[in-house]
């Protein structure tokens, strides 16, 4: 994907992005993952911090460029971000957010007043997985996301990816109620039925 480079005063700008003590921060934001608009902003830093009027909430994420093409175009990105407190995980079970827009800013601590000097890559979130400790994001750039299918099927370990009662879930009894969990398929003597993968490691989800 094409990188945007704003300078603001040149001269500034080439001093801060040389200087050896001046270290980047990234910023990160997810957009609109919950689908009514609300974004994730995430600052790979030791605080929070403040850009252009948004706040991003310092948390332990990093980034890896995968790949560059003879332009000098970003063809794909890997995010890794950490699932220890569960927070990540909490969002990738609750919503679906393969195809949504991911940006990477890069800024300087002595430049954070200034919103015109900055260098942003965007790409678009192809796949992800979570376990106990990390959640890994693969970003791509967005015509290569477009020729997906989407959304992609949650593959979940002790979760059942069925409506209750549906086809796939294919359960007639007289339950009126299902919470989901392989546990509770055994119990309604459904278990041949269950829409989850329970050979998956524990804690771990798979978006493919």
């Amino acid at each position: 994907m094409p990188r945007t480079t704003t300078e603001g005063n040149t001269a500034s700008f080439k001093a801060s992005k040389n200087a050896l003590s001046n270290k980047p921060i990234h910023l990160y934001t997810l957009y609109d993952y919950d689908g009514g608009g609300n974004n994730l902003c995430f600052a790979g830093y030791d605080a929070d911090v403040v850009f252009d009027g948004v706040t991003y909430l310092k948390f332990p994420i990093t980034h890896e460029y995968v790949a560059e093409n003879t332009n000098g175009e970003i063809n794909s990105l890997k995010i890794s971000i950490s699932n220890i407190s569960r927070q990540i995980q909490g969002y990738l079970e609750t919503y679906d957010i393969r195809g949504k827009k991911i940006t990477v800013t890069m800024v300087w601590a002595d430049k954070l007043n200034d919103p015109t000097t900055f260098i942003q890559d965007t790409f678009f979130i192809d796949s992800y997985g979570v376990n106990a400790d990390t959640a890994e994001f693969i970003c791509a750039g967005k015509f290569d996301i477009m020729k997906l299918e989407l959304p992609a099927r949650k593959f979940w370990r002790n979760y059942c990816a069925w409506k209750f009662k549906s086809a796939q879930c294919g359960y007639a009894g007289d339950e009126t109620a299902c919470n989901k969990t392989f546990q509770r398929c055994g119990v309604l003597g459904n278990r041949v039925r269950f829409g989850g993968f329970p050979s998956i490691p524990s804690r771990t989800i798979y978006v493919g």
